[in-house]
């Protein structure tokens, strides 16, 4: 499959800073090996959905979830992982929840990664429609992925030729949500014998910032390489870019590089032509 090696993932939370009183000293919590490597999928969401439901039950749960998205989304940003920018922001949301809490925010990433180590499917987007979060703050409405599955298959004609032609195919998403459209077309890739690590970029967008990060977060470990900005895509006003681990583990800035480089010598060659 296509995602990316998960071991080291399967335990990122580990370095939650621990709440301190008199020091700002970051000190990592001990190691979490509550989560069988063998729960499926199904297994996974319902797991989440009793997880979440016993975690900050003093705060709101959109908080709660919102705080999460974060916390995952700032482990698997290789860029600023150790920024102080970054750790300081762990340790501010990590003040709001006691260790058994903490703990429990350990054992919902865990549930995130082996739910998508074992299946493509928007995990994010449909936890967070089954909570019930759509409702409340944001309004936000993630469509099912058995749709988005099947606009992704209207749009695989003609991929096998791009892939041929170019090498690799890229794919924009200017309201992108939890990515689960990019996850229904990557699966199709991987249907149709192509690596989506090595095959397809992405580009994302999307105005809140949570949605950017839970697109973030799942692309990230389905190993699909992508630029998921959180901004708006019509007045092109951007506060933030993010790269996932493959971008940089499989050279895509390069690449993408020689592309502009090709497309430009091409453009240059075809007005001497004419």
């Amino acid at each position: 499959m296509s995602q990316l090696s998960l071991d080291s993932l399967f335990e990122a939370f580990d370095n939650l800073p621990a709440v301190v009183k008199q020091t700002p000293a970051i000190q990592p919590a001990p190691p979490v090996k509550t989560v069988s490597r063998m729960v499926t999928h199904d297994v996974a969401r319902k797991q989440f959905i009793s997880v979440f439901s016993d975690t900050g039950r003093h705060l709101r749960r959109w908080d709660v979830f919102s705080d999460f998205i974060t916390l995952a989304a700032s482990e698997l940003d290789m860029a600023r992982i150790r920024t102080p920018e970054n750790i300081e922001r762990t340790r501010k949301i990590c003040e709001r929840y006691s260790t058994a809490d903490q703990e429990n925010l350990k054992t919902l990433f865990c549930l995130l990664v082996c739910a998508l180590e074992g299946k493509f499917q928007d995990f994010l987007g449909s936890v967070f429609m089954e909570l019930e979060l759509g409702s409340g703050d944001m309004g936000q409405y993630f469509t099912p992925y058995s749709v988005q599955s099947l606009m992704a298959r209207m749009l695989m004609p003609g991929v096998a030729e791009t892939i041929s032609k170019e090498g690799w195919l890229t794919l924009s998403e200017p309201a992108c949500g939890a990515a689960g459209m990019v996850i229904a077309y990557a699966e199709c890739l991987l249907e149709a014998g192509f690596n989506p690590s090595e095959h397809m970029f992405v580009s994302c967008i999307d105005i809140d910032p949570i949605a950017a990060d839970m697109a973030f977060i799942q692309l990230s470990l389905l190993g699909i390489a992508a630029e998921v900005t959180t901004g708006n895509a019509l007045t092109l006003q951007l506060s933030r870019v993010r790269y996932t681990p493959v971008y940089y583990l499989n050279e895509w800035e390069s690449r993408l590089n020689l592309r502009r480089q090709v497309d430009a010598m091409k453009r240059v060659l075809a007005r001497m032509a004419a």
